[in-house]
């Protein structure tokens, strides 16, 4: 094991110690009573009896009016995959928890499969109060132990997809929206999850590479303020690191550049006699802080013919305030409010 300084590195022996689940491991992605429910059902003699399990949302905020389903690939994904390996058995065993069932459950772990017929409105559906999204009809304890993961992803990609398509309602067609929630998201895994959901939902592209490629997207983003104030720091101005995002990525469609790192209209006329002058070609820049509607529209009239893309905690309350008062924004990036991830 390697030391890092200042860091105190402690052993653990367990198999699991990652905490990164492969596909194999979901079969155990699930809370504790799920699994004793299961063996009572076996012990009783009742675990192969038919039943139907729907996941539906029962109590809704006022005037919240729809939801957007999204998960059905995942669940169905981990579905079929569903089964229990004899490590799992043994680790199950090894905890005591379940000395007293009955032998017939690990027989049923270790033989089982989901074998149930499922039910689904297609992603990307707008459903209602107690309509379902999902019906599983197994046997008993195959309905008991997967609920939770199905909980699980449908839960979390409906939630970022409703949040998406309630933003892409507000915006309208034309403005361009990106997701950008990979710093905030729950998990690594949920900010794929997030990334598939909020572009199933109307959103135009993601900053999430892997997420991207996986989806044989492009992957869009911006200049960082870490960029600007790195080679101001080293180099002695802003200027420089519009010149070096310049060189290495002249006039990408899907980079943005920031221009509010220090003083965003300073900033900006700088760069419109860069522009103007033939020096760099842009496709867009950001504004992240200040006013955004008197800052974009002083950008605005600096680059009439540049996009103005604006971040910052955005919902679509945030954003149908900024329309209502005339900013002039092209581009949303969203996903970093924690509020709503």
């Amino acid at each position: 094991m390697t030391n890092l300084p200042g860091l105190e590195c402690v052993s653990m022996d367990s198999a699991y110690h990652s905490m990164n689940p492969s596909m194999e491991d979901y079969s155990l992605l699930t809370d504790l009573y799920q699994l004793t429910m299961a063996a009572c059902y076996t012990g009783e003699g009742v675990e192969t009896k038919k039943a139907s399990f729907e996941l539906f949302v029962r109590l809704w905020p006022p005037d919240f009016g729809y939801l957007i389903a999204m998960g059905l690939t995942q669940a169905l994904e981990y579905l079929q995959n569903f089964r229990f390996n004899t490590s799992q058995i043994e680790a199950l065993q090894a905890t005591g928890i379940f000395s007293h069932v009955s032998y017939r459950f690990w027989s049923l772990l270790e033989l089982g499969q989901f074998t149930g017929d499922v039910w689904a409105v297609r992603e990307g559906t707008a459903i209602f109060a107690n309509q379902p999204l999902l019906r599983v009809e197994p046997p008993l304890w195959q309905a008991q132990l997967i609920e939770t993961y199905l909980l699980n992803t449908i839960n979390y990609q409906t939630l970022i997809a409703t949040r998406a398509a309630r933003i892409r309602d507000v915006t309208g067609v034309d403005a361009k929206l990106l997701e950008f929630g990979t710093r905030r998201a729950f998990s690594p895994q949920g900010s794929l999850w997030a990334a598939r959901a909020a572009l199933a939902a109307g959103f135009d592209a993601t900053s999430n590479v892997l997420a991207a490629l996986q989806l044989g997207e492009k992957p869009s983003g911006t200049m960082a303020d870490a960029l600007v104030m790195a080679l101001t720091a080293m180099e002695g101005s802003e200027d420089e690191a519009f010149t070096a995002f310049h060189r290495y990525f002249p006039g990408a469609a899907l980079l943005i550049y920031t221009i509010d790192t220090y003083d965003t209209v300073a900033a900006a006329q700088r760069l419109a006699q860069k522009v103007n002058m033939g020096e760099i070609k842009l496709a867009a820049v950001r504004l992240d802080s200040g006013d955004l509607v008197t800052l974009s529209k002083e950008v605005r009239s600096l680059f009439p013919g540049v996009a103005i893309a604006a971040s910052g905690d955005f919902d679509e309350g945030k954003i149908a305030r900024l329309k209502q008062a005339g900013g002039e924004i092209d581009i949303y990036g969203v996903g970093t409010n924690p509020i709503h991830r």
